[in-house]
């Protein structure tokens, strides 16, 4: 299915619930995780101070179904090859998201991987292997709009150097979230008889997630 960027939401957090504590999560297809909550199907939750399972940290994730006030199923979160949990964690629900009402384009370029010279000595050409991929970057263009509430939010996280969830979703209906460092807000280029501009540059803090709907 094609993907195009009309009538495409975006939105940034502007709140997180209280913080609850994780007793355990479980290696699985979908990991379940063990909290007293008072979370609903399609809440988005952060997670993060896992000891063990540190694939998880900094991670938004999405309730596909609860277990009363006891767990909740991470939908389509597959920690099978997660490290084992050991122990803490906390939980912290998305309470309110802002939309980007002046975005004009959506970048999320494919990370590159770091390339590491092994070259031995008896070689006369050059051998290279992957290692890490980069830290995704995302880029926002926007109309500039230095008072817009969205934008008091990229700034406020920028200045605190706290990370934000991001939710983005398609006209098709497709559903992209993401947790991520945020850079932008205070800054716009114009010119005479042109729209001031100005950007939103997000470095995700872990791995990306897509829903069909």
């Amino acid at each position: 299915m094609a993907i195009l960027l009309l009538d495409t939401k975006i939105e940034i957090q502007n709140a997180l619930d209280t913080v609850d504590t994780i007793t355990d999560i479980s290696n699985a297809s979908e990991a379940v995780i063990t909290a007293t909550h008072d979370y609903s199907v399609g809440d988005l939750i952060v997670i993060d101070a896992v000891v063990g399972m540190d694939q998880i940290n900094k991670r938004v994730v999405r309730v596909k179904s609860v277990n009363t006030t006891v767990d909740f199923t991470c939908e389509d979160l597959d920690s099978t090859g997660f490290n084992a949990y050991i122990s803490g964690g906390t939980a912290q629900k998305v309470t309110t998201m802002l939309p980007f009402n002046n975005a004009t384009s959506f970048s999320f370029p494919e990370p590159s991987p770091n390339r590491i010279d092994v070259t031995p000595i008896n070689k006369s050409t050059k051998v290279e292997v992957f290692g890490l991929d980069d830290a995704p970057q995302i880029s926002i263009p926007m109309i500039a709009d230095p008072l817009a509430p969205h934008v008091a939010e990229m700034r406020a996280a920028s200045k605190a150097k706290t990370d934000r969830v991001f939710k983005v979703t398609l006209k098709n209906g497709y559903i992209l979230i993401f947790n991520g460092g945020v850079a932008g807000g205070r800054g716009f280029d114009g010119s005479v008889g042109a729209a001031g501009t100005s950007s939103a540059s997000i470095t995700l803090s872990s791995e990306e997630q897509w829903f069909a709907s």
